[in-house]
């Protein structure tokens, strides 16, 4: 195998959490795949070690010696599969990144229908997996799972969690995945006004060990509300604070008012009979009132906060969302660089 180049085209991310019986053979199969392509010198395998416990890094250790297009970075811990990406995207130094599981249940040979679909302008490429060789239960909550991501986040595609996707370079430098949202790794590519589509791929059973997964995972409703808020309301958080705050403020302060004037009235003697609230009725108007204005304070908190991360990084948040630059006699300049020398 011919060595890749120090900046290569293609980076194939890998994370992996002991898959020490799976791993030479992914390694194998995508080396050939690119071979076949005529790019055996423009790729390298970025293998992310999750904090095996198992044979993994050190069989890896043992290809990057071998193999010069395999690279290694190991977590000092299990860190979960969102951060074993972030990590792979931040070291990696293709044009365009590649994600597979280490598990061989998708095929490294559907990497250049991905790669076709990419060059058509495309951000994220995602796999659709054709035949799913899982449990009757894990398909069932795959397919509540797709529909409801599809839905909520209005982007149509039929397997949101497919471990086999390409993106483009600007793609995987725009999005932030943490905690479980590698899920929503096409969402948040989608909302961040990236194309996103999905080209069918295939799958196979797990050929080692188990899957590190459970079937029913409600933690990802959790996740996708949370990407839905910051959607909506990520750049006005007083919008939906200090919406909340008046409805808890409004009535409060009316009732509160009600209650003053005819007080005032009964004690002037204009207002006939008039019945005193009790402690406790008083008592809780005033404690919604005081959440309302805690909840409006923490609007103007927000935004504020806000405000001030905004303008420290405001050329990289507009280059991040620049498609292109032309400058005069239709020189087309990199976004990035352009947003880099005005500083």
């Amino acid at each position: 195998m011919a060595k890749s180049g120090n900046n290569p085209k293609y980076s194939v991310v890998v994370p992996a959490f002991c898959e020490a019986d799976s791993i030479c053979e992914l390694v194998d199969r995508v080396a050939a795949v690119f071979t076949q392509m005529g790019q055996g010198k423009s790729f390298d395998i970025l293998i992310v070690d999750d904090g095996s416990t198992d044979d993994t890094p050190d069989i890896v250790e043992g290809l990057c010696h071998e193999r010069t297009y395999v690279r290694l970075i190991r977590l000092r811990r299990n860190c979960g599969k969102s951060l074993a990406l972030m990590a792979g995207f931040e070291h990696s130094k293709g044009d365009a990144l590649i994600t597979i599981d280490a598990d061989l249940q998708d095929h490294p040979e559907d990497i250049p229908k991905l790669l076709a679909k990419l060059d058509e302008g495309y951000g994220v490429v995602s796999g659709w997996r054709q035949g799913r060789k899982d449990t009757l239960t894990r398909r069932i909550g795959s397919y509540v799972y797709n529909t409801v991501v599809s839905w909520v986040g209005d982007l149509r595609l039929h397997d949101h969690n497919c471990g086999l996707k390409a993106y483009s370079r600007r793609a995987a430098s725009a999005i932030c995945i943490y905690g479980q949202y590698h899920r929503y790794s096409p969402l948040l590519s989608h909302i961040a006004g990236f194309k996103v589509t999905e080209v069918p791929v295939e799958n196979s059973p797990r050929k080692f060990g188990s899957s590190k997964y459970k079937t029913f995972r409600y933690q990802g409703l959790f996740d996708l509300l949370s990407i839905s808020f910051t959607h909506k309301f990520g750049a006005n958080p007083l919008h939906f604070f200090g919406g909340i705050g008046l409805i808890l403020i409004v009535p409060s302060f009316l009732m509160l008012s009600y209650w003053l004037v005819r007080y005032t009235l009964f004690a002037l003697g204009d207002g006939g009979e008039f019945t005193v609230f009790s402690s406790l009725q008083l008592s809780v108007v005033f404690m919604v009132m005081m959440l309302g204005i805690l909840t409006f304070l923490l609007g103007f908190v927000c935004d504020f906060i806000l405000h001030h991360m905004i303008r420290s990084n405001i050329k990289e948040i507009i280059s991040l969302q620049i498609d292109k630059v032309i400058d005069s006699g239709g020189t087309e300049k990199n976004p990035e660089n352009s947003a880099g020398n005005q500083k």
